[in-house]
């Protein structure tokens, strides 16, 4: 079998098992996050949102593209509650990010 022949059937095989791939990781909603700023806003979206003021709502649609964390303010030393302040360009928010609930409040 020449080399021409062998990476047709390679390259077949290989476009079949992205399709596939790409299919079920569409079916489970994967999010593919290796930076630790999408880390932590993929933490907080998974979990319950509690606002301190009600009329500032954050939509999670635009949480994940939106907002980035400022580690260098945040504080994530504590066993119980880890502290996260997330910013955009319009607003900034301070975020205790419990095990089950992420607690909102407006810094600015």
């Amino acid at each position: 079998m020449s080399f021409l022949k062998r990476l047709y059937f390679f390259l077949f095989g290989l476009s079949i098992g992205i399709i596939i791939l790409v299919f079920i990781s569409n079916k489970k909603d994967t999010r593919f996050n290796y930076m630790p700023n999408k880390r932590v806003l993929n933490d907080i979206y998974k979990k319950k949102w509690i606002f301190k003021d009600s009329n500032q709502i954050i939509s999670k649609n635009t949480f994940l593209k939106n907002y980035d964390v400022n580690f260098s303010k945040s504080n994530v030393k504590p066993d119980s509650c880890k502290v996260y302040f997330i910013e955009s360009k319009k607003s900034e928010y301070k975020i205790r990010n419990c095990k089950n609930k992420a607690f909102f409040e407006k810094t600015n």
